[in-house]
């Protein structure tokens, strides 16, 4: 899937990652996360072994951008488990255009529901969830490891 971001100049395109993407969403994960990153035997784990789906934003073969979704089948339920677009590339449509892909493929395999954690400060991504009709389910108190609070967000999906 090919799309341009707002500006139109952004030979953007989103897949789903392979076991080639390990050492790039590794990097990846450590330039966008201070804290709670993922090890490379968790991220390998979550790409190959779990009810997962990691889509990757790409453009000239490069990974900008990566979202692992964790799947319950018996409930069609979804978690957004992790978010990342490389900071030289953010608010550029590459994060909107991730969260289009995974609602559209989510939809169309039958999910009901997709639900994600932000950071009650982070109000950048929020005003993205806000904007995909994302809404608050309740404040998670002390949920990061900074002792940070969090929002449970929560949309229908279908």
């Amino acid at each position: 899937m090919r799309k341009g971001a707002r500006d139109g100049s952004l030979n953007l395109h989103i897949r789903l990652a392979t076991k080639e993407d390990l050492d790039a969403l590794l990097n990846l994960e450590n330039i966008c996360f201070k804290e709670e990153t993922f090890q490379k035997r968790q991220l390998k784990y979550l790409l190959l072994k779990a009810r997962s789906m990691v889509l990757v934003a790409e453009i000239d073969r490069n990974i900008i951008g990566s979202m692992i979704i964790l799947l319950r089948k018996n409930i069609l339920n979804a978690r957004i488990y992790s978010f990342n677009v490389h900071p030289e590339h953010r608010r550029k449509g590459i994060g909107s255009s991730l969260m289009d892909t995974a609602l559209d493929k989510l939809e169309k395999k039958g999910y009901k529901n997709i639900t994600l954690e932000v950071g009650i400060n982070n109000q950048i991504a929020w005003n993205l969830y806000r904007s995909k009709g994302f809404i608050v389910d309740k404040k998670l108190s002390n949920y990061y490891t900074n002792g940070d609070d969090a929002l449970h967000l929560i949309k229908k999906l279908g």
